[in-house]
Formats: structure tokens, C-alpha cells, sequence
């Protein structure tokens, strides 16, 4: 019972850890979502020195060609083809780039793709609308062309710009992402997996009552033969799975000895019920006829193999640990288990109950029987439970406790 306990304890401790699992994983993805937006407001800045060739150093450079000169009497112009190339993993988006030099003393003549805002020695560009984003590994072109009274020399070009990254993109939102699937999936086979349990148990809790509520309806046909013996089958399974029970067997073995324990005397279908009934003492021909009935429901069931070893228990429940019982005379642990265990639940309740013969014998005589016979009648590490079970009153059980009983 304690297994099964901790079993379904685990169960839900498990489920617990993949829930708290979930939500920190949410957590974790919704700051890590806010400092990705914050990473994503962040203004990336690049300078590059326009005597070096940007390309060989920088994943996203500015690049310019002077592609036209015009002169005339007063002026000197030049056509700068530029473009801006992004060679990284990301887009970056809401980009500018600036331009200084010596003299203010220029003027714009024409541009493209943006618009170009000079003043305080320096050139401002701000592309078109359709040009904001540049994708990973892709440029955009933009230009101008520039006069001025001499020809003028560009001292330093820098590039602004923010990140475009997709929040996939971070691999701590990735693995909090990870987390929160991982978590669910658990969660989900979890659940699914306990449903089918829960319907499992339920169908086999229903056949549990079906098997119990026809092996005690067989327990009941036997012993209306004889009135004085009603309940003993049930009182007997009881004891028999109390005994079990004390002795640590697991559950399913303390059900298989109280199945058996309602079928231990179904040999006695077989015995007349003249004999049964019998208020004086039997005849030795008489015993020898009801000493055949474990033998006799051993033969009844040898075809009943849903429940394991329950031949065992209805043969060899009348056979004595020293070895004088009936009627195959083995004897100590060479008797099966079964037998051993109904062996005393047998014998108490045969004690404890009104016979035809005789009344319910008293309690300390009861208790002193189980004692004295203890390693001779029956097995001594067997006993020692039943006389517990007496001592601390669960035995004898009532009629009412008895019908309302549930393995």
C-alpha cells in the first residue's frame, strides 16, 4: 500500500517539478523578451577611416566611389556613388549615415534614395522609406552629388543603425523556449498518462468487485449447507488477508490469498450435509469423508488458473506444520504458503464461531490454543500475526464488518 502511495505521490511530484519547469521557463522568455526589445532600441554605431578599404574589416561597412568629376570657373563637383553593405547574420533597420569635413563653404546638387542634410561640417543621410531595412547579406545604394570652390577631402564616414533581430535569434530566449516545450510536452504526456491510469484502475476496479462479489457469492453457496458455518468462507479470506497483510506481502498478493481463502472449503460441496451438520461427535468413516475435501477442491479447480496458487491454499490447508495433518502429511515451509496462511485463519474462526456441536470458545482459551500449537499445528511465524490481529481486536470480526468489508 505504501508502494502504490508513494508511486502516485511521485507521479504528482514529478508533474509539480514540470509545471514550476513551465512557468520559469515563461518567465525566463518574457525578461528575456524585454531585454531583447531594449537590445533592439540600442543605436549601433561604426566609423571607418575613408583611407581604408572598410570591406576587409567590418561585417557591415559604408562604401564610396567617386565616379564623376565636373568642373567649372567657380566650382568643383563630385558624384559619390555609396552603399551601405550588410554582410552579418541580422537586418538592421532605421540606419543614417554621416560625413565630415573641413569646409561648409559646399552645397548639394542632387541626390538619391534619401535625402542628404548638411551643416556644422558634416553630411547627413537618411534613406527613403523603402530603403530603412537592409537584410542580412544584402546593401542598399544611395548617392549624392557635391560642389564646392575647391576640392574638398572627407575625413571620417560613420554608420548608425539598430539590429532587426527576431527574438529566435538570442539562444536565452531559445533555451527558455526549449524549457517551456519541453515542460508542456512533459506535462501533456503526464496528464495523458495518468487519464489512462486513472481508466485503467477504474475497469480494474470494477472487475476486482466483479471477481470478489462472485468468489463470495460461491463462499456463500458453500457454506448454506451448513448454518452454523455462514461467513466462515468470507471471516476466513479476511483473517487469511490479514495475516498477509502484517506479514509485508505486497497488495496484490494480499488479494490473491483472500480470493483463495473464500474458495479454501469449496471441497465440502462433495461431503453430505448429514456429516456437516452432524451435532455429535463423527464417526472415523465420517471423518475420513470430510478429511477428503481439501482434495476435493483441489480437484474442483484445477482448471481455475486466474487466481496462481489456488490450489495450494485449498489443498494443503489442513495439513499441520509438524506434519500430522491431512491428507498429504508434508510438513514446516515444504507446505505451501497459502496453505500455511489459511491453516490459522481456518482454525480460529473454526474457534471463534458456534458450531452445531458446540458454542464459540472463549477468548483466552482461544488465545492459548494459538500459542500452544504455535510450531506444531501451525507455523510460528504465521500465528504470531493471528494472535496480534486477536489481541488487538480485530478479530473476531462482526456480521455487519464482514458485509461491509472491501480488499
Amino acid at each position: 500500500m505504501a508502494k502504490n502511495r508513494f508511486g502516485k505521490y511521485s507521479d504528482h511530484i514529478i508533474s509539480l517539478v514540470a509545471l514550476i519547469a513551465m512557468a520559469l521557463s515563461i518567465v525566463g522568455m518574457i525578461i528575456s523578451t524585454s531585454y531583447i526589445n531594449k537590445a533592439r532600441e540600442e543605436v549601433h554605431v561604426l566609423s571607418f577611416d575613408w583611407e581604408i578599404d572598410s570591406e576587409e574589416n567590418e561585417e557591415i561597412y559604408v562604401f564610396s566611389v567617386p565616379n564623376l568629376f565636373l568642373e567649372d570657373e567657380t566650382h568643383v563637383g563630385i558624384q559619390y556613388n555609396m552603399l551601405l553593405v550588410n554582410r552579418s547574420k541580422y537586418p538592421i533597420k532605421d540606419w543614417s549615415v554621416s560625413i565630415k569635413f573641413q569646409s561648409e563653404d559646399y552645397s548639394i546638387k542632387t541626390s538619391w534614395n534619401g535625402n542628404w542634410i548638411l551643416g556644422n561640417n558634416k553630411l547627413t543621410f537618411r534613406p527613403a522609406k523603402d530603403h530603412m531595412l537592409v537584410p542580412e547579406y544584402s546593401e542598399r545604394s544611395f548617392g549624392l552629388v557635391m560642389y564646392a570652390p575647391s576640392i574638398f577631402e572627407m575625413n571620417e564616414i560613420s554608420l548608425s543603425y539598430h539590429e532587426d533581430r527576431g527574438v529566435l535569434t538570442y539562444p536565452v530566449f531559445i533555451f527558455f523556449l526549449v524549457m517551456a516545450i519541453i515542460s508542456f510536452i512533459s506535462l501533456v504526456s503526464l496528464e495523458a498518462a495518468a487519464y489512462r491510469v486513472r481508466k485503467y484502475s477504474e475497469k480494474h476496479s470494477a472487475y476486482k468487485d466483479l471477481v470478489s462479489e462472485s468468489l463470495r457469492t460461491i463462499a456463500n453457496i458453500i457454506d448454506t449447507k451448513d448454518e452454523y458455518t455462514k461467513g466462515h468462507s468470507v471471516r476466513v479470506a479476511i483473517y487469511s488477508k490479514m495475516i498477509a497483510e502484517r506479514m509485508g506481502l505486497p497488495d496484490y498478493e494480499q488479494e490473491r490469498i483472500y480470493y483463495i481463502g473464500l474458495l479454501h472449503d469449496i471441497g465440502k460441496i462433495g461431503v453430505p450435509v448429514s456429516i456437516l451438520t452432524k451435532p455429535g461427535r463423527l464417526s472415523d468413516e465420517e471423518f475420513e469423508i470430510i478429511k477428503r475435501h481439501p482434495a476435493m477442491g483441489a480437484t474442483i479447480m484445477k482448471d481455475f488458473s486466474s487466481i496462481p496458487g489456488v490450489q495450494n491454499g485449498i489443498k494443503y490447508h489442513h495439513e499441520r506444520f509438524d506434519g500430522k495433518g491431512y491428507n498429504e502429511k508434508v510438513a514446516g515451509y515444504d507446505i505451501p504458503l497459502e496453505g500455511r496462511i489459511i491453516c490459522v485463519a481456518d482454525s480460529y474462526d473454526a474457534m471463534s464461531s458456534k458450531r452445531c456441536y458446540r458454542k464459540a470458545l472463549a477468548y483466552d482459551f482461544i488465545l492459548d490454543e494459538l500459542k500452544r500449537n504455535s510450531g506444531t499445528q501451525f507455523d510460528p511465524d504465521i500465528v504470531k500475526h493471528m494472535i496480534s490481529i486477536v489481541e488487538e481486536g480485530y478479530a473476531p470480526i462482526s456480521d455487519a464488518e464482514m458485509m461491509d468489508y472491501e480488499i
